[in-house]
């Protein structure tokens, strides 16, 4: 039977090794781990969901690998962790067409990209031979038809999103493959202009400032002329006079990875389900007991999440989902929320209300941020509602007061001004907030 795998890093130490033994349905795909890497209490995170608290529960977690939900994949699909670093997409079609392999071939694409993954891991082609993996996957019990994957594809990066992107390093002044300039420190995702949604580049450095200003940290972006990257490493057919946006990589330095993950590996959901999955659990509130009593980040962190909630709602985020949601890991070890990204309104398309994702398992699907959704979140992730209910106020009394101008301002249509601003000012919250500052301003009679 077909046999393929990779040697999982985290930067150069190794982690373990992903198989797949088969073909379709009845393959079996599994993530191997490497006991000295994930017996060390100092390693680096690789997924939350994997990290025990003591050398006992680490010894267990790994004792019963073959069973836990983390390691393995179903069929021909990989574990959720490694699933979620997949590209996604236009740019998904456009390397299976490079590659050669047939669309759904997840493990192939993941070695394509191996060099390139968000974060910090690495999948490169394995080194084992016919009978250490015979040892590892069929107890030499069967015969193994090794299938050699191909080296990393040069220049093969892997990005999430249906919205045509590149990944690109600058050099000269101008955007390139990475393979032009490896020692370039500056690494962008580069968002082209799409017929589907006029000036959507527009649209999202627009949105990504008024995050910014309504208090939101956000991943720094700058719109760019189409051509400023080089002819060779644009595959897609774009008009020449229009911008891209370059959105700076945070999970890149000069010569160095930083890890980090999106909220579906941090809960191990398959990004199928970044809406919503089988058993409910992609919601924004297990996403925040993940972040304050999982990784235990600082209570303020929470405070931030709500903020980033707001600012979506306000702006008609309405596509914003699991994997736009992530913590990095700046030393390794220690979580923080990634900077705000894919921040887009949404509402200067077109109208809708509410979010993609529920609050909890029981609420109404679309709802709004109100008093009873706060306080309800609270109770769930353990932070103190006043202190939240402060934040949420101050987010939305920036956004009523920078905001207008601002987009008056922008490049947009004026069309789509209006309509954003229209769906800004017939927010609940603003409305609320908009009385009370009108009464307080009411002399007293």
């Amino acid at each position: 039977m077909r046999y393929r795998a990779l040697d999982i890093s985290m930067g150069t130490r190794k982690c373990g090794l992903l198989f797949q033994y088969g073909e379709g349905p009845t393959a079996m795909t599994r993530f191997v781990p490497e006991p000295e890497f994930w017996m060390d209490a100092d390693a680096p995170v690789m997924g939350h969901y994997g990290r025990q608290a003591n050398e006992t529960d680490r010894a267990l977690f790994l004792a019963d690998a073959a069973q836990q939900a983390f390691f393995n994949g179903t069929g021909e699909r990989l574990p959720a962790f490694f699933q979620n670093l997949l590209p996604e997409g236009p740019l998904r079609k456009h390397l299976e067409q490079l590659r050669g392999c047939k669309p759904g071939d997840h493990m192939d694409i993941l070695a394509m990209c191996g060099e390139d993954l968000p974060g910090n891991v690495y999948a490169l082609p394995t080194k084992g031979d016919r009978d250490s993996v015979a040892a590892v996957v069929t107890q030499g019990n069967d015969a193994l038809e090794m299938s050699v994957i191909d080296q990393p594809l040069a220049g093969a990066t892997s990005l999430s999103g249906i919205q045509p992107k590149l990944g690109l390093v600058e050099s000269k002044g101008r955007y390139v493959a990475r393979t032009r300039d490896i020692h370039s420190h500056v690494h962008i995702i580069a968002k082209l202009p799409t017929a589907e949604y006029p000036l959507l580049p527009e649209v999202e450095e627009l949105s990504l400032r008024l995050a910014h200003a309504a208090g939101v940290e956000t991943c720094h972006a700058v719109l760019r002329p189409v051509t400023d990257i080089l002819p060779a490493d644009q595959p897609y057919t774009v008009e020449g006079d229009r911008q891209f946006l370059a959105v700076h990589r945070f999970d890149r330095t000069q010569g160095a990875h930083i890890h980090c993950e999106d909220f579906a590996q941090i809960l191990d959901i398959d990004p199928d389900y970044k809406y919503q999955d089988p058993a409910g659990r992609m919601t924004y509130a297990n996403m925040l007991v993940a972040l304050l009593k999982g990784l235990q980040v600082d209570p303020a962190q929470g405070l931030e999440f709500f903020r980033r909630l707001m600012v979506n709602q306000l702006l008609g985020n309405y596509d914003a989902h699991g994997k736009n949601y992530g913590v990095i890991y700046r030393d390794g070890v220690t979580p923080v929320l990634s900077p705000a990204y894919d921040v887009v309104a949404y509402a200067a398309y077109l109208p809708g209300k509410g979010h993609a994702l529920r609050f909890h398992a029981k609420s109404e699907p679309r709802a709004l941020v109100s008093p009873v959704v706060v306080r309800e979140l609270c109770n769930l992730a353990g932070l103190l509602e006043p202190l939240v209910k402060k934040a949420l106020t101050e987010t939305v009394e920036k956004a009523r007061l920078l905001w207008v101008p601002m987009i008056e301002q922008s490049g947009l249509l004026d069309v789509q001004k209006q309509r954003l601003l229209n769906h800004i000012q017939s927010d609940p919250n603003v409305e609320a907030q908009a009385r009370r500052s009108q009464k307080r301003s009411k002399p007293d009679q």
